[in-house]
């Protein structure tokens, strides 16, 4: 295992500043979020995160030996087995990551630039939809990889910028985009939930704007800023494990996510406000008021903030007014 107490070069990605993807795919890497990784071995990954090693890219399996890796614990399982010689500390993020080394990299498919165009016909009649509310989006996911199948949803990333939530929402008032109904909601908590309970998970899919569906096939957006999470990064000092039941005060669209939160009960003494962060798209647009249990660690960094990653907490239960 790979150890660093200090990374000497870190690769904040600006997402809104496009010349990045322009580079060479060696040298200065231009990747960012939900690209993909093409490995020497055959395997395809996906880039996870803002914060980057200059060794490597932070990024988990997609496909390997043939076969698509849903579920996160899946992805960390085989990295365990039969790459863990990938696990590098990172001292931005406060935690052991996977880096994919620079060597093993064969090539790097991007959303935003070799997205923007697919084979698919239906793929680009909604990125067409994206394109004419003024939001530069490009596919991802199975699309992106090739690896997508009749069933296959369509993963859209899209850069952040004013209004562009707003934007998706428009798409659905003029009845480009529908919601999920409970039936599909239900159907996607089976496949991938792993952290919310199911009843809660799926009712909270039936309302989100940020997954739905495009002529009856379901569509995931995420809009991406990595330019935020900057003041909410490492190196950490005071690291603490704790149980925490908090109240959400202030929630987000984005990737990555940053909520604000008020802690109601804490096994630890904290501040009444802390901010909770994670880069999964079921905590995007998570309800004001909800009530989270959680259990992970405490962090706070050198501009006094404190911070829970959901990612890498457990979520015992979630009590929602809905």
């Amino acid at each position: 295992m790979m150890r660093k107490s200090r990374i000497e070069e870190v690769m904040r990605l600006s997402l809104p500043d496009p010349k990045r993807c322009k580079l060479p795919v060696l040298g200065n890497f231009p990747a960012i979020e939900g690209d993909l990784i093409k490995h020497h071995d055959g395997s395809l990954w996906v880039v996870k995160g803002c914060i980057h090693s200059s060794e490597g890219l932070v990024a988990v399996p997609r496909v390997f030996e043939g076969k698509k890796v849903k579920r996160y614990f899946e992805a960390m399982s085989i990295i365990e087995r039969y790459y863990p010689h990938y696990i590098t500390y990172i001292e931005e993020l406060g935690r052991d990551v996977p880096v994919v080394p620079w060597e093993d990299v064969l090539n790097i498919l991007s959303w935003l630039h070799d997205g923007r165009y697919s084979r698919v016909e239906e793929v680009n009649e909604i990125l067409r939809l994206f394109d004419d509310v003024g939001l530069e989006c490009g596919v991802a996911g199975s699309y992106l990889g090739g690896y997508f199948g009749v069933e296959s949803d369509i993963d859209v990333h899209c850069l952040d910028s004013p209004g562009a939530y707003e934007k998706v929402q428009l798409l659905y008032a003029n009845g480009a985009l529908d919601h999920l109904n409970r039936f599909d909601a239900y159907y996607e908590v089976s496949e991938v939930s792993e952290i919310l309970g199911t009843d809660t998970h799926a009712e909270l899919l039936t309302r989100k704007y940020l997954q739905g569906k495009f002529r009856g096939k379901k569509v995931t957006i995420r809009i991406l800023n990595c330019n935020r999470i900057t003041g909410f990064v490492g190196p950490y000092s005071n690291v603490r494990w704790g149980e925490f039941v908090v109240r959400v005060t202030e929630s987000d669209y984005r990737t990555p996510a940053i909520m604000k939160a008020h802690v109601v009960i804490s096994s630890l003494s904290v501040d009444d406000e802390i901010y909770l962060i994670s880069h999964r798209a079921r905590f995007t647009e998570f309800p004001v008021d909800a009530i989270l249990k959680i259990l992970g660690p405490l962090r706070m960094n050198s501009l006094g903030r404190t911070v829970i990653n959901l990612d890498e907490a457990t979520v015992d239960w979630v009590s929602l007014d809905i």
